[in-house]
């Protein structure tokens, strides 16, 4: 009987060391496992918001810039300014003219006026041609629209083209009508919300943007392109 005792008493104690062993293991290499795979999905799930919210702030950048010779049309030295209309700061990082890259490092705060990028001196050739465009930090690529031709030393700069860009911020689904009028130029158009409008008008000069709903005139300015002592283009945020 004795024997018998002691054969179920060692068999309880293996047992519980088993049992002990089992939750060793369970609590230095399944559990510690469980916790690095919460924190994987953790990283990943904030990983994943902070690009969601990059691209959010990516496409609500809102960055116009302008390119003109300063000093006059003959000036090499161009100019180029920007304006941030979005709601969050900007950073741009680089300008391009054609194909060469100055590094930049700009701070435009949100809806801030027109602010300097810098003044960047060229060595052109009769006939030769120039685009231009910033880069942003969050990847954005922002084009000046209007090309410049040097002609010679004497002429200096060519654009070909002298724009009033419009952009209207509203509701949704309503239409517009938007005049600019100068001495011989009119147009109109229909447009809806950030939907920009482009006029091509003949020269440099004094114009009217006229914006209507209905017969309502609901917005009026009077924008003046100032080339060669400004840009080719002028933009109206209504």
């Amino acid at each position: 009987m004795r024997t018998v005792g002691i054969s179920h008493k060692r068999r309880g104690t293996a047992a519980l060391m088993g049992t002990l062993i089992f939750i060793g293991i369970l609590f230095t290499t399944i559990i510690p496992l469980f916790l690095v795979m919460r924190q994987a999905d953790t990283l990943f799930e904030r990983t994943k918001f902070e690009l969601e919210r990059s691209d959010e702030e990516r496409m609500a950048e809102d960055l116009y810039i302008y390119v003109f010779p300063m000093g006059g049309a003959t000036s090499t030295d161009l100019k180029v300014t920007a304006q941030n209309k979005g709601g969050n700061p900007v950073k741009v990082v680089r300008f391009w003219i054609n194909d060469e890259i100055t590094e930049l490092d700009v701070d435009l705060e949100p809806m801030s006026g027109v602010q300097e990028l810098g003044t960047f001196p060229l060595s052109p050739q009769p006939g030769d041609s120039f685009h231009f465009m910033a880069t942003t930090d969050r990847g954005n690529i922002v084009p000046f629209d209007t090309p410049l031709t040097w002609l010679d030393e004497m002429t200096g700069w060519l654009t070909d083209i002298f724009s009033v860009n419009v952009l209207i911020s509203s509701l949704p689904g309503h239409e517009f009508k938007i005049e600019v009028s100068g001495e011989s130029y009119f147009d109109e158009c229909l447009t809806e919300k950030f939907d920009p409008k482009f006029f091509i008008v003949p020269s440099a000069g004094a114009y009217t943007v006229t914006i209507l709903r209905g017969s309502k005139i609901i917005y009026e300015k009077d924008v003046t392109i100032t080339w060669p002592e400004g840009p080719p283009v002028e933009w109206v945020f209504a």
